[in-house]
């Protein structure tokens, strides 16, 4: 399943708002340099045009519960040898909308159970194997 974001979006204060299988949600950008600076550590290819998103707990776990597929499953268990409950995910990754203006968004949970360097790596690391 694909998640799209609205075309209309709209800065309030600091958050961007962002409309989400058509549930409109506030978010925060993640900064671009905190992801250029991970994925040097991953690749020498240039970074892909990547979206990253903080969105409340709410409304990341929305989120996961509907973009949830039996594909996420399996490798949730390839990955992890289990499949996750929503409760301990922090963040995920997937292909963008062809007509997007970038390849991929990366969705954090805004109260992660690990830190945010951390969450970006493991995430960058998913596109830069292109396993997703």
């Amino acid at each position: 399943m694909n998640i799209a974001f609205s075309a209309g979006k709209r800065r309030i204060a600091y958050f961007l708002m962002v409309t989400v299988e058509g549930h409109e949600m506030k978010s925060k950008r993640i900064n671009h340099d905190k992801l250029v600076k991970s994925w040097k550590t991953l690749s020498s290819k240039p970074l892909p045009k990547i979206k990253a998103l903080r969105l409340n707990d709410d409304d990341f776990i929305e989120v996961i519960n509907q973009r949830r597929c039996f594909e996420d499953k399996l490798r949730e268990i390839e990955e992890w040898g289990s499949v996750l409950s929503t409760k301990g995910t922090d963040a995920c990754v997937f292909k963008a909308n062809e007509e997007e203006d970038y390849e991929f968004v990366i969705l954090i949970r805004e109260k992660p159970y690990h830190a945010l360097d951390e969450i970006i790596l493991h995430e960058l690391s998913h596109i830069a194997r292109g396993d997703l």
